[in-house]
């Protein structure tokens, strides 16, 4: 036993220090990205890689009823950003902006952190979804103000073609999640972290383990789970399930900034 002790304290030690170290070096969004995100971006629903950092689905075969699945789905949608209509509406509601950047044409993911939560558990044995309060609702910024375009549905990071597809038709709906990520220590200059020209971050240049080690950063291999997006008053149809964008500019501050 005390030779077992010898050999467990310096572990739990080192163990100990590593944490320390990493709370110091890394911001404690990143730390939080880290902790909750995927271990890996393996999965076993059928997609690719668009980018450096996005996994998209690939359209699945023609199910009998996605057509009308898909349809309900809009259809809800609609009431959605119909109610929601008036961004004020929404922030009452507990839908909070996440990233804004403040700049015109910008789309803002409002997100609603219960509901969030419920849809990463909401498909029961009966295929259960509450598409009337998602977890996230798409505005952009115009110069009239937020404009309520979309919503965005959301599954967990491991799940299933099944899974996804008993939320939103894999042959209609396009899902996505955010992979391979690095994150930059707190003391990298803001241009290393975010923008066209950034090392690390959602947009940066590194996109393996490997190099994001050897540059000392912290490597998650999966941001967030499974999204879709769904616009449905979109011009054309096939605009309807696109939209793969996610902004996450980090915030810039200013009075437009406030919603």
């Amino acid at each position: 036993m005390a030779k077992n002790l010898k050999m467990i304290l310096p572990l739990c030690l080192i163990c100990s220090l590593t944490a320390v170290v990493m709370a110091q070096q890394f911001p404690l969004w990143e730390r939080l990205l880290r902790y909750y995100g995927g271990k890996t971006d393996d999965t076993p629903v059928p997609s690719m890689k668009m980018g450096n950092h996005m996994q998209m689905s690939l359209q699945g075969k023609p199910q009998p009823g996605d057509e009308q699945c898909a349809q309900r789905i809009v259809a809800a949608a609609g009431g959605v950003i119909a109610h929601y209509s008036d961004v004020n509406t929404a922030l009452r509601d507990g839908y909070k902006p996440f990233h804004p950047t403040g700049k015109l044409g910008e789309e803002v993911h409002y997100t609603n952190y219960r509901y969030n939560r419920l849809e990463q558990r909401q498909v029961d044995h009966n295929h259960h979804v509450d598409y009337d309060h998602p977890g996230s609702i798409l505005y952009k910024r115009t110069p009239q103000g937020m404009q309520a375009v979309g919503v965005m549905y959301t599954a967990p990071q491991d799940s299933t073609p099944e899974h996804l597809n008993a939320i939103a038709p894999l042959s209609i709906a396009t899902w996505h999640r955010h992979v391979d990520f690095c994150g930059g220590a707190r003391s990298l200059p803001l241009e290393e972290q975010a923008g066209p020209h950034a090392q690390f971050g959602p947009q940066g240049s590194i996109h393996t383990e490997e190099a994001c080690q050897e540059a000392h950063g912290l490597w998650i291999p999966v941001v967030f789970g499974w999204m879709t997006h769904v616009y449905p008053n979109a011009k054309s149809p096939n605009d309807v399930w696109a939209g793969m964008d996610m902004h996450m500019d980090a915030n810039t501050g200013g009075e437009e900034m406030k919603k």
